[in-house]
C-alpha cells in the first residue's frame, strides 16, 4: 500500500515573476538625471510588490541629483581652465638662460610654458613647422596670429590673441622638419606637447614627434613633455598601430593634376612615442618620470572604470 504524502504540492513559479523579484534597481543614465532631477529610489527595508508588468512597486524617496552633477561639471571646467597656468609655473625650474630649445607643433601648453620662462630668461627657440597637418597653425603661433584651425567666435576675442615669443624677447627660428636632425646637436633640450599620455609612460602626439624624439636620443638631448593630468589615459598600448589615425592624403600629395594610379598615399595624424624616448613629464601636479605614471593612473582611475 502506498503511503500518501502529507506535504502540499510545490507552487509553480513563472520565470517572469522570479526574475522580477530578484532584479536589481534599474541603472539611471546621466541624461535622465539632468532632464528629470527627481529620481526615485526604493527605501531600504520596505517590502516590494510586483506589478502585473513585472516591475517592483514600493515606497520611494526622491532625491535631487542635478545640482550635484552640475557642481561636479563646474569643478572639472575650473580645473581645465587652470591646467596650462599650473604647468607654466614650473617653467623657470627647467628653462635656463642662453639655452637652445627645440619644440614642435602649435601646442598652446608649450607656448604658455615658454612664455612664462621668457619673463625672466633669455633663450632661443627652434620651432619645427610640423608639415603637412599643422604647419599653418605653427606659422600663426610664431607670428603671434590666431591659429587657422580655431574658427569659433570665442577665439576672436582680444584675450585669444597670444603674444608671440619674439615680442617677449625670445629668439625664434622656424625650420622645416627635415632640418631637425642636423640642428639637434646644438639643442640643449626638447619640449613637446601631446594629445594623450598612456599608462606605460608612452604618448600619442602629432605625426613627426617620434622622429624628433629619436634624433634627441641619438644626440643625448633630454626630452620633456608638458601635459595636463586630464590627458592621462589608463590604456596600455598593446597594439599601438590601432592608436594611429590617418588624415587626408591630398595634404601630402595633392590631386590637382589628376588622379594617381598604382600608388598608395598615407597621411598619419599621430605618432606613438615609447616611454624610453621621454625623460620627464611636466604636469599640473609637477614633474614625473615616465615610470611613475602608473601610480598617477591608479590615483585617478578606479579598477571598475578601466576594465571594459
Amino acid at each position: 500500500m502506498e503511503r500518501s504524502s502529507s506535504r502540499p504540492p510545490m507552487p509553480l513559479v513563472s520565470h517572469a515573476s522570479f526574475t522580477a523579484s530578484t532584479t536589481a534597481p534599474p541603472v539611471i543614465s546621466m541624461f535622465r538625471l539632468l532632464s528629470h532631477p527627481q529620481v526615485e529610489s526604493p527605501q531600504t527595508g520596505s517590502p516590494a510588490n510586483t506589478s502585473p508588468s513585472g516591475r517592483i512597486q514600493g515606497q520611494y524617496i526622491s532625491k535631487d541629483f542635478r545640482a550635484e552633477v552640475i557642481d561636479g561639471i563646474g569643478e572639472i571646467v575650473d580645473e581645465l581652465s587652470q591646467v596650462e597656468d599650473q604647468i607654466a609655473s614650473y617653467a623657470l625650474e627647467h628653462i635656463h638662460s642662453d639655452e637652445v630649445i627645440l619644440t614642435y607643433t602649435s601646442s598652446a601648453t608649450v607656448h604658455k610654458f615658454l612664455a612664462k620662462a621668457a619673463a625672466k630668461r633669455k633663450f632661443t627657440v627652434i620651432h619645427a613647422e610640423s608639415y603637412p597637418n599643422n604647419h599653418r597653425d605653427t606659422h600663426a603661433v610664431v607670428a603671434g596670429r590666431r591659429p587657422v584651425g580655431s574658427g569659433d567666435e570665442e577665439s576672436l576675442s582680444p584675450e585669444s590673441f597670444q603674444k608671440s615669443l619674439t615680442e617677449l624677447g625670445v629668439t625664434v627660428i622656424l625650420i622645416p622638419d627635415s632640418a631637425v636632425f642636423a640642428l639637434m646637436s646644438r639643442v640643449n633640450k626638447v619640449i613637446l606637447g601631446t594629445n594623450s599620455v598612456l599608462a606605460n609612460g608612452g604618448l600619442v602626439a602629432a605625426a613627426g614627434t617620434r622622429v624628433i624624439a629619436n634624433a634627441a636620443k641619438v644626440h643625448q638631448v633630454p626630452v620633456i613633455v608638458v601635459s595636463g593630468i586630464y590627458k592621462l589615459s589608463p590604456v596600455y598600448p598593446f597594439d599601438y598601430e590601432s592608436l594611429i589615425e590617418y588624415g587626408d592624403s591630398s595634404a601630402v600629395l595633392p590631386y590637382e593634376d589628376g588622379d594617381l594610379d598604382k600608388i598608395d598615399v598615407e597621411n598619419p595624424l599621430y605618432d606613438y612615442v615609447p616611454a624610453e624616448l621621454v625623460d620627464l613629464y611636466i604636469t599640473n601636479l609637477g614633474g614625473h618620470a615616465p615610470s611613475y605614471l602608473y601610480r598617477i593612473v591608479s590615483d585617478h582611475y578606479r579598477k571598475e572604470d578601466i576594465t571594459f
